[in-house]
């Protein structure tokens, strides 16, 4: 089954991982958002195929993709994750899952409630 990806954050791990999804065969669109616009052109110049970029978070939420990457700053990850919830969409996000008890209790009753996928992962390389 086939999906459509956000990367939010292309920084030192987003743009590591934007080469990797890419080359998924699963991931039939990657889309992406950075404060730093330069950083997406940056790994564009690398040969990443970027279907759309967004502004915003926001914005990427509020697009019909299915499932976004968080690779922000680590004391972001839990409100990131829970908007994206919340907008229906599937999360995969970089350790730690949040930095603040509440946080990750909103995601983890979030993910009960919706049934959507949540996935933390180690970004070491």
């Amino acid at each position: 089954m086939s999906f459509t990806l956000g990367i939010v954050g292309i920084g030192q791990f987003g743009s590591h991982f934007a080469e990797l999804f890419a080359a998924h065969p699963e991931i039939e669109a990657l889309y992406a958002v950075d404060s730093v616009p330069e950083r997406i052109d940056a790994v564009e110049a690398r040969g990443v195929h970027f279907a759309g970029r967004y502004d915003t978070l926001e914005d990427l939420l509020a697009s019909d993709v299915d499932a976004v990457a968080i690779f922000t700053q680590r004391w972001t990850h839990g409100e990131h994750a829970l908007a994206a919830l919340r907008a229906g969409k599937h999360v995969y996000s970089a350790v730690p899952m949040a930095i603040r008890e509440d946080e990750i209790r909103a995601i983890t009753e979030e993910v009960q409630r919706t049934g959507l996928v949540y996935m933390m992962g180690e970004t070491s390389q």
